[in-house]
């Protein structure tokens, strides 16, 4: 079941954003409560990791997550997402040309998202 919380990772504090095999009806919620939280940090402050691997994504989860990533850009210093593959990829590179978001990179396993996040503490 999608969640969202704090990690540390090293030393270095991590918002980790778990939506792996999240259905739809899921994930929604799960973006409102990273919504909220993110939002109650200082701009530019947050490493975040994201993890969509085998999660369920539709047109309102797409919507959702273009108004997401674009309204928390003054909050995010950094992030890495993983499980992006298939039509998610195309999802993600639209969301990124949409919210022209330059502060947010693929990576390819948990780990490697978390260790190039700790390197840009």
């Amino acid at each position: 079941m999608p969640d969202v919380i704090f990690i540390t990772h090293k030393g270095v504090k991590i918002l980790y954003e778990n939506f792996e095999n999240g259905k739809p009806g899921e994930i929604i919620p799960a973006i409102a409560k990273a919504q909220a939280v993110i939002h109650t940090q200082p701009p530019k402050s947050i490493l975040a990791l994201v993890n969509v691997r085998g999660a369920g994504f539709d047109m309102s989860v797409t919507a959702a997550l273009k108004d997401f990533v674009k309204g928390n850009e003054p909050y995010i210093k950094c992030a890495a997402v993983y499980g992006v593959e298939g039509l998610k990829e195309v999802i993600f590179k639209s969301i990124l040309t949409f919210t022209g978001r330059k502060n947010l990179i693929l990576c390819k396993t948990l780990e490697e998202g978390k260790d190039f996040l700790i390197s840009q503490a």
